[in-house]
């Protein structure tokens, strides 16, 4: 079968406000035996918003997942959890006051959260989502927060609390502070681990995980390879995140690299982590791409928001061209005698592979077209 053939056979155009899901049905049959489902954008389009919801809505309608996997820190979805639970806009603007000048920094995604409260909020209590974040502690701020609220929570006194609330007011900690921040906690807690076990009692992981997570961020800013260490970081703290965690599926939109299946040279991805040998999610993850095709992105920066140019879809491949009208077109690579299946056919511009087929790195693609750059926050906010 040549390539426009297959491809006339297996897409769908996406439809946001479908609330049947017809749109999306040409996934349903890989569903059954997936325990992992994540969906990788490239940052500060809008689309990717709209698109979130969508599968989110999908996914959750078909599969009742339990946890929402974001590329976000222990710390950030502790709080956010909170904030699902409460909508208390003051956890909102406590946790993106740190996250000034980075990807995360803008109004559609502070915005987002208020959708899914509003969504959780319908579900019924043993369905309701549960936000895990297996990212490193990019922000220190949020995280020495997030331990002395564990601290407060079960008023623990003494030399731990003296020795986070002197960090909990600093604006700018430097590598050595948080090297020396981290040293002197992981200490008290290694001399007196079974009072601070007691002390702490179930907080006692979180607050150690952290810590813990915090001499990763040193690790992957000052090594050589930022994604190659900081995907094999986050797969680790989701292993000792999800051991401490009932049996459920799992949703997350996560960058695009994240959710390849399949490594590349001197990079294990989040997604070929979940997908090794001895994985429990050995064969169990289903991986859709998103590319762009005439978009913009945002770009913020602590002195002013940019905006740019996106497009991503390979145009060599042609045949792409022949379907895509609307504003998403979704493509099943995986079906029955597909070419992606068979060979190296890379769709996107960019991240290029070596070696394997197309559906070792995931299953589905889907186009936006003509979308927004997600909306910045006035730069004095």
């Amino acid at each position: 079968m040549n390539l426009k053939g297959y491809l006339e056979k297996n897409y769908s155009v996406i439809y946001p406000g479908d609330e049947t899901m017809e749109d999306l049905s040409i996934m349903d049959d890989d569903l059954k035996n997936s325990k992992m489902f994540l969906t990788g954008e490239n940052h500060g389009v809008k689309a990717n918003i709209e698109l979130r919801i969508k599968f989110l809505k999908y996914y959750k309608k078909r599969t009742n997942f339990k946890y929402y996997l974001c590329e976000l820190p222990y710390s950030m979805t502790y709080f956010l959890n909170i904030y699902l639970e409460t909508k208390d806009e003051n956890i909102l603007d406590n946790i993106y006051e740190p996250l000034k000048g980075t990807d995360a920094w803008n109004k559609d995604e502070y915005d987002y959260w208020g959708y899914l409260y509003e969504f959780n909020k319908e579900l019924p209590r043993d369905d309701k989502i549960i936000l895990i974040g297996p990212d490193i502690e990019h922000q220190p701020q949020n995280a020495i927060r997030f331990m002395k609220y564990c601290l407060d929570k079960n008023h623990v006194p003494g030399t731990i609390n003296d020795y986070v609330e002197e960090f909990m007011n600093k604006d700018n900690i430097t590598d050595e502070e948080l090297e020396r921040f981290y040293k002197g906690i992981k200490k008290e807690l290694t001399q007196n681990e079974n009072q601070y076990k007691e002390l702490l009692g179930e907080y006692y992981f979180k607050f150690k995980h952290v810590n813990d997570n915090l001499v990763n961020r040193l690790e992957v800013y000052t090594g050589n390879n930022f994604n190659g260490v900081r995907d094999i970081k986050a797969y680790e703290n989701f292993l000792s995140i999800s051991a401490h965690l009932p049996k459920g599926k799992y949703f997350g939109q996560l960058g695009l690299s994240h959710i390849f299946q399949k490594s590349f040279p001197q990079i294990s991805w989040f997604g070929s982590s979940l997908n090794k040998e001895g994985s429990q999610f050995k064969n169990k993850v289903l991986s859709v791409a998103y590319a762009y095709r005439n978009c913009r992105y945002l770009y913020p920066t602590t002195r002013r928001n940019y905006e740019s140019s996106i497009d991503t879809l390979d145009p060599s491949i042609e045949e792409f061209g022949h379907f895509i009208d609307s504003d998403y077109t979704l493509f099943k690579l995986n079906g029955e005698g597909s070419p992606f299946s068979k060979e190296l056919i890379w769709p996107l511009e960019h991240k290029s592979p070596v070696g394997g087929v197309t559906t070792d790195y995931f299953q589905y693609l889907v186009v936006a077209k003509d979308s927004k750059a997600m909306a910045g926050f006035n730069i004095d906010s």
